[in-house]
């Protein structure tokens, strides 16, 4: 059954605070420890649990289990950090930090700034690799389970909700490919017997960007894909984009696997987010060469001005005012050598 409110787990360890959701697999609590810290505490769902057959539900709690492993493996900033495992009764319980119940779906203003968007895509890009190296996809990236943690005053973005990663070589089943979210979900992950890659992360975060940034929802891929429908540009419902962060939304969010950034590194470096930093870089060498080139003028400058002095000293005995003539080198007939 549900816990409620008051409920003590592992002999008093944990506090049931209140439910914080639920959904066709798991219900999260809100609890607190001896030492008044908050967490949350995830479990399956019982109402499914009871439906189950013991092979069913065996392998239900197989599945919540390699979720665990599957955070412990993923250590990064930007991840959900797990704090430890039990079991309680009949109920496997996942432990994990809590951090809030904001996420980048309830943000407000709906729209962000292009600065404020990239940065949380950045974080997120960042955590996604971690996840990539260990074989694994997540395969739900939605505004909805990237929570903001507020750290030195300011927010980052965390990943959470690993209850869908597969492994990469995984073939998808019938029951696997219905639990999708419609704008964020990639088309291959709705096609029974495709194989999850790096690259269906890639489609989901392009369209999480692309809500960030028009406030919209795309279109989903599977309308795109069996009814022709249009993928707006979001430079269309957003003109203040840039053109590059529209290009890498659009190339991220291509329908054919093939043709989207291979790698979350490749499209990370499609939104040109070390711009900045080269941006600074050719400043400072800009400045740097424009320095040289002033002090080249000065020195030359100088050395103008040493041969102009050089070239008037020069000219000095000639400027030196003459002495009077000798008497006795008068003229006879000059006036001053006549008596009166």
């Amino acid at each position: 059954m549900a816990w409620v409110a008051g409920d003590q787990l592992q002999g008093g360890k944990y506090t049931v605070e209140k439910e914080l959701g639920r959904g066709r697999f798991g219900i999260t609590y809100l609890v607190t420890n001896r030492n008044s810290d908050r967490l949350v505490i995830k479990t399956l769902n019982d109402d499914l649990l009871q439906a189950l057959s013991q092979t069913e539900r065996t392998r239900l709690e197989n599945m919540f289990y390699g979720e665990a492993l599957k955070l412990k493996g993923c250590n990064h900033q930007h991840i959900v950090q797990m704090i430890e495992l039990f079991r309680e009764g009949e109920y496997p319980c996942l432990v994990i930090e809590y951090l809030g119940e904001d996420s980048l779906a309830n943000l407000r203003p709906a729209i962000l700034s292009e600065q404020d968007a990239l940065r949380y895509i950045q974080q997120i890009g960042e955590a996604l690799i971690v996840v990539h190296k260990n074989g694994l996809i997540h395969r739900d990236v939605r505004p909805e389970n990237i929570l903001l943690r507020k750290r030195d005053g300011n927010l980052e973005a965390v990943l959470i909700d690993f209850g869908l990663a597969l492994d990469f070589d995984h073939i998808l089943t019938t029951s696997r490919t219905q639990e999708r979210s419609a704008g964020f979900t990639p088309s291959e992950l709705s096609t029974k017997g495709t194989i999850a890659k790096a690259y269906s992360d890639v489609y989901s975060l392009a369209a999480t960007l692309y809500k960030l940034l028009t406030g919209r929802t795309p279109v989903d891929a599977v309308k795109r894909k069996l009814n022709d429908e249009h993928l707006v540009s979001p430079k269309e419902y957003n003109p203040q984009i840039s053109d590059h962060t529209n290009r890498a939304i659009l190339k991220g969010m291509e329908l054919d696997p093939k043709q989207r950034s291979q790698s979350m590194r490749e499209w990370l470096d499609l939104l040109c987010l070390n711009q900045p930093e080269t941006t600074v870089t050719s400043n400072a060498k800009s400045n740097w060469e424009r320095n040289i080139q002033i002090w080249g003028i000065i020195v030359a400058a100088i050395a103008a001005i040493g041969t102009l002095l050089s070239g008037i000293v020069g000219w000095i005995p000639i400027l030196k005012t003459s002495p009077s003539p000798s008497p006795s080198l008068l003229s006879p007939s000059s006036p001053s050598s006549q008596t009166p």
